[in-house]
This record gives structure tokens, sequence and C-alpha cells, in this order.
């Protein structure tokens, strides 16, 4: 059975609200001076028109920074493919992009699988493709006196990424399947970096922390030594591509386009080399039901968070 209540406010711990708060500030001067475009509209954008440039929300899983980097050759390839202009668009937090993404400020975006199909089955949305790569949610904890079970939880602290993200979904649906409730039999400390979650485990803050291989490899080096990983969970679809329902004329060329990314005259090397996506594929109907356990506790998150 699949939990579906929210995590109680006194178990939810966000650490470092302050630096949050001062992060979400330059986030937004950055994609100012870089060109990035404004956060989503409160209203839906109109559709775009033969040489009105596309929006391309991406989901902020990395700083406005490393986005633009990253995406940068996409979005050029994007536009020789597709003869208009592209913009990359993203917002500061997960519940801001996602909330964009209903609402359909973007015309297409990358977002996590889960928020994906909640897209799709809430608002239409129309999945183009997937990254080959897969999603690995690891639990960490420190390499200097690790718990023997993960039973030792009980009555401790976990901390992780936004509750919004996979990966932490993953790991409140795992975890109370070997009977350990979030809210109930461990707290939850909510940490804006994967640094600062392996930070919290060196500082005693928990004992153990959800993160994922890319996670890891964006923690400075004295701090990966001193953690190890405590659990692999189950692989699940990475990030997916979606176009909005207005685009549904033009989704086999999306489809196509995004499939193209793959061949060499792409120009994307540089783009997969860095983000470890390994390339993109078509995605199947099953692997967007895989993380329909999630919609209930993502629902409800969003819900509170109004």
């Amino acid at each position: 059975e699949v939990c579906c209540e929210r995590l109680p406010a006194n178990s939810l711990i966000r650490a470092g609200q302050m630096s949050k708060i001062h992060r979400r500030g330059i986030l937004l001067q950055g994609m100012c001076a870089f060109g990035l475009g404004a956060w989503p509209l409160a209203s839906p954008a109109q559709p775009a028109t033969a040489g009105q440039p596309l929006q391309l929300g991406v989901l902020p899983i990395s700083s406005t920074r490393v986005l633009l980097r990253n995406y940068t050759p996409v979005q050029a390839y994007l536009e020789r493919t597709l003869g208009q202009p592209v913009e990359l668009v993203t917002a500061p937090d997960f519940r801001t992009f996602h909330r964009g993404t209903l609402q359909g400020s973007y015309d297409l975006v990358v977002t996590a699988t889960h928020l994906g199909r909640a897209a799709q089955i809430d608002a239409g949305w129309l999945p183009l493709g997937r990254y080959t790569a897969l999603h690995r949610t690891l639990l960490i904890g420190r390499r200097a006196g690790p718990p023997a079970r993960l039973e030792e939880l009980r009555g401790q602290t976990l901390a992780g990424p936004d509750t919004l993200t996979l990966a932490a979904m993953e790991a409140f649906d795992w975890l109370q399947g070997r009977g350990l409730r979030g809210g109930v039999d461990y707290t939850y400390l909510e940490t804006p970096t994967p640094s600062s979650a392996a930070q919290a485990l060196i500082n005693g803050q928990s004992l153990l922390a959800v993160s994922s291989p890319q996670g890891m490899k964006n923690t400075p080096e004295a701090l990966r030594e001193q953690i190890m990983v405590f659990a692999n969970l189950p692989e699940l679809p990475s990030l997916l591509w979606l176009a909005h329902p207005r685009l549904a004329a033009r989704q086999n060329v999306l489809k196509s386009a995004l499939l193209g990314l793959n061949t060499p005259a792409a120009g994307v090397v540089e783009f997969f080399e860095a983000t470890g996506y390994q390339g993109v594929r078509e995605v199947k109907s099953a692997e967007l039901a895989v993380t329909d356990r999630y919609l209930p506790r993502l629902r409800e998150v969003l819900k509170a968070a109004r």
C-alpha cells in the first residue's frame, strides 16, 4: 500500500533556510545575466509559431550556470533542426517549475520521470523521449561507523534533497516498505545540495542521507572520502522530454529532432559527456507507469506547499 499522507510539519527540517533564499535571488539574477529569460509566467504561454522562440523548460537539478553550460549545445542543435529560436528557461525550485509546467508556461520540458508522468496525466503533456541512463538513488552513511542495520534509522534523522525529487520519493517509499515511515519513525532533514547532505552525515546531524551517483560526483572529494554507499535502491527511468499538448501537431517532428541528438552531426557530444545521460531514446508506456506509485505523495506535497 502506498502511503500518501504528507510528512508532519514538525518532522521536516530544511537546512540552511537563509542560504536557500539567497541562492534563489542569485539564480534569478543569473537568469537575467545569462539570458535564460524570466521565471515561469502565471498565465499559459501562447503557442509558438514559426519564427517565434520555443520555450524549453529545464528542471533545476543544477545551478542556472551549469544548466546553461550543459544545454547550450542542445539549444543550438534544436534551433538548427527545427528552424526557429529556442529559449532555455528554468525556475528557482521544483515546485515552481512543476507549477509552471502544469500552467503551460513552457513549450517543451526536461523533467523528472514522476513529474513528467504527473504532467501527462494532469495536464495532457506529450512524452517525446527519455535519457538512456537510468536514475539511481543511493542511501549513504559515514565511512567511520555506518549503521549495521537499517533499523537503526528508527528515531534518527535522514538527510536528503527536496521532498519532490525522485530520489527522495523513492527513498521514502523504499523505507516505508521496510517498516520505516517518514515523519513517524524518522525525521527528514532537507538539504539544498548533495554536498550539504554529506556534510550533515559527517557532522552527525543525520544517520543516513539520500544521494545519487551524480550527487556523489558533485560532492567535494574531501567529503566523498568520508562517506560510503549504504544501500543501492532499484533503478528508475531518468529525465523525460515532453511537449505541451498545444504542440500535438508537431509531436512526431519534435520526437524525431530529439532522437537526432544521438547522431554525431548533432554536435552535442560534450553534453552527454558532462551529464552522463548516454543518449536519448523513445519512452515506453510501462516505463512511465513505474512512478505512478509516487503520484499520491507528490500531489499531497504540492498541495501542502500552496
